[in-house]
């Protein structure tokens, strides 16, 4: 016998898993081996399109977002993220300087904010914060 389940909302895998919004894909390059030895799956993308497109079937657990896109602003598609599932965890991260910008993030909804460029004692912290493993 077999038992549908009926939800409206999205499924989570038992996986942790990341989406790397930034168009820098060195950034990307960085942060994986960090993110997979904590065992969180990790899907880069380097335009807010390209991320727009992949929430529409990824509820990744974390989101690592930059500000500066050649197709928009990062703080501005905070809320597109919020639409897609309210539970994901956003960390932006930018080497943008205007206080602005971090204020602004915080009263869209992120979890954390990282100016670049950022030591990897940092961001472990908030992974550990947000109890996304130890690493390996």
């Amino acid at each position: 016998m077999f038992c549908k389940l009926y939800t409206n909302r999205p499924l989570r895998m038992l996986a942790k898993t990341a989406m790397i919004i930034d168009d820098d894909e060195d950034l990307g390059r960085l942060l994986i081996p960090v993110l997979e030895a904590r065992k969180i799956l990790t899907l880069p993308v380097y335009s807010l399109h390209e991320a727009e497109e992949y929430l529409s079937f990824m509820k990744p657990t974390v989101i690592f977002l930059d500000n500066s896109f050649p197709d928009g602003l990062g703080i501005n598609f905070i809320r597109n993220i919020h639409l897609a599932d309210e539970e994901i965890k956003i960390i932006m991260m930018t080497a943008e300087s205007a206080k602005w910008i971090e204020e602004k993030a915080k009263a869209e909804g992120i979890n954390y904010f990282l100016r670049k460029p950022f030591s990897m004692q940092a961001l472990n912290t908030i992974l550990d914060k947000l109890k996304f493993g130890k690493v390996a």
